[in-house]
């Protein structure tokens, strides 16, 4: 990416040059996979149903559609799939996340909607279906392969950057061009040393120099709920400047001892 600079549209383009900011890590309780709670769905359901108000109003969601719609020019989006939202029933942050997912579905009208966190309760589960939302039912760990049939908007809220990691890996290829990421900063992920990125994400750090990153002003009235989101392009020019050997190299990602990241192992290991 060039430098920082606001393109034509009022959007800052975020540079990669390293600084000094810290990121904010939010790490999932694993603790969680062992409850199972019971929530009130038609509560919940009207607290989504008012979140979706004050969204659809807000600076926010229309800086977020405007920088959207800007990529799309005469596409569609046919899918959008979605990893991470958290315990929705119970959390302001996770009820607003889903808001614009649902903002977004409505804006776009994408042929189906996709949802997975593996921490969900099944009331949640139940909630989400009351919403028209299609779950994930296998911890894939973020390996989604996106469609070849028009754009797929992947949307990873405050996700650990493994997720991110794992998707890019499935897709790893000139097919990047149908995605956009709306998801953690790429910027801010990468801000530490070259060592840890290629032990940890290297596909983040692989891609970093082939990805345009739009900032999104962080002007939501709660400001715990967006903090350090991006959207993430893949121009097919960009894409094709590379050999064929930077996609042909493509080791399976591992991971190990991540509080943050909670694979199908973990899953596995709490329902035996």
């Amino acid at each position: 990416m060039s430098k920082s600079k606001i393109d034509s549209d009022g959007f800052q383009l975020v540079s990669t040059k390293k600084s000094s900011k810290k990121k904010v890590l939010v790490p999932r309780n694993d603790l969680h996979l062992k409850l199972d709670s019971k929530i009130d769905i038609e509560k919940s359901f009207k607290r989504i149903e008012t979140a979706v108000g004050e969204l659809e109003c807000s600076e926010y969601l229309k800086s977020v559609i405007k920088a959207v719609s800007n990529f799309l020019n005469d596409k569609n989006i046919v899918e959008i799939i979605c990893f991470g939202l958290g315990h929705i029933g119970e959390s302001n942050i996770s009820r607003y996340q889903l808001a614009l997912l649902l903002c977004l579905r409505n804006k776009f009208n994408p042929d189906k909607v996709l949802v997975h966190d593996p921490i969900f309760y099944t009331d949640e589960c139940e909630l989400l279906k009351k919403l028209n939302l299609t779950l994930i039912e296998e911890n894939t760990e973020g390996n989604y392969i996106i469609t070849k049939k028009g754009t797929s908007l992947v949307y990873l809220p405050h996700c650990p950057k493994q997720l991110t990691n794992n998707f890019l890996w499935s897709n790893w290829g000139l097919n990047l061009e149908n995605c956009i990421l709306l998801c953690n900063s790429f910027t801010s992920i990468t801000e530490i040393s070259d060592r840890i990125l290629s032990e940890t994400v290297p596909y983040i750090q692989k891609i970093l120099s082939l990805t345009q990153e739009v900032y999104l002003d962080n002007n939501f009235v709660f400001k715990d709920i967006f903090n350090d989101t991006s959207l993430h392009f893949f121009t097919k020019k960009l894409l094709e400047s590379v050999s064929s050997d930077f996609w042909n190299n493509k080791e399976k990602p591992q991971y190990t001892n991540d509080v943050e990241f909670i694979t199908s192992l973990i899953i596995h290991k709490l329902t035996v």
